[in-house]
């Protein structure tokens, strides 16, 4: 009989006929990304078992705060911050100021590459910024350029709220039992991996990257494929006037 830890059902044994499901937890162990290592099946049971995947698989990596914050929120506030960060940037290269904003960026990426001086020091993260030249930031990183541009950070009350409002990520049921540190969805970076990538079996861990962990339990592995459906699905409005508020008054003043 299979048992559930903390909404993760684990496998008691492996039939010789088992196959990859949706809602299986991978682990690639020797993975250094962290968006890589460790992941959701996302591929439809239907798709799984007729084939209809082309031999690959689809995952949603599963990673830590920590993580989201580095390779999202930060950069997020970063772009926020953008021009500030940019005339830092300009100032400490001493870029001229007379120039286009373009030809002022392109000197600025030459004076980059030609300058000697740790990539932690705040000028170098601020230029690397300003030339989209970061796919992640740390704390660290992110704390010396915000201070440098004499700017408030983002606080850590404020960034835990801005995670739960998110639309394209999931808290999952605690992780810390499969030895996995994250519990975070991150729907919106999804990859695939070759079908015999993934081992099911111990005889099969030796030569194969990944290996299947647990599965997550209904009605979370649901509301993960809903929650993927509703981002990809997504139907942007454009801004129009909110009058609701003033029909409702309009509407009560008329009786």
């Amino acid at each position: 009989m299979n048992a559930e830890i903390n909404g993760w059902i684990l496998d008691a044994s492996v039939s010789p006929c088992a196959s990859l499901t949706q809602g299986d937890l991978i682990s690639f162990e020797e993975e250094e990304d962290p968006l890589r290592k460790n992941g959701i099946v996302v591929t439809a049971d239907c798709d799984l078992e007729k084939g209809k995947h082309a031999k690959l698989v689809t995952l949603i990596p599963v990673v830590s705060v920590k993580t989201l914050l580095e390779n999202y929120l930060f950069l997020e506030d970063c772009e926020k911050k953008r021009d500030a960060i940019e005339q830092f940037a300009f100032k400490q290269f001493e870029v001229e100021k007379s120039s286009e904003v373009e030809a002022r960026r392109a000197m600025l990426r030459d004076k980059l590459i030609a300058c000697n001086v740790p990539p932690s020091v705040p000028k170098v993260i601020a230029a690397k910024v300003a030339l989209d030249e970061l796919s992640c930031i740390s704390v660290v990183e992110y704390k010396t350029l915000i201070d440098a541009i004499h700017n408030n950070v983002k606080k850590a009350k404020d960034l835990g709220t801005q995670i739960g409002s998110r639309g394209d990520v999931l808290n999952l049921p605690c992780t810390k039992a499969l030895g996995i540190a994250g519990n975070i969805a991150w729907v919106r970076h999804v990859w695939q991996v070759p079908l015999n990538s993934i081992a099911l079996r111990t005889s099969e861990i030796s030569s194969r990257p990944g290996e299947k962990i647990a599965r997550l339990d209904s009605p979370f592995r649901y509301r993960l494929t809903q929650i993927m459906a509703q981002v990809f699905s997504d139907i942007g409005l454009p801004d129009i006037p909110n009058t609701i508020e003033e029909s409702v008054q309009e509407a009560y003043q008329n009786v």
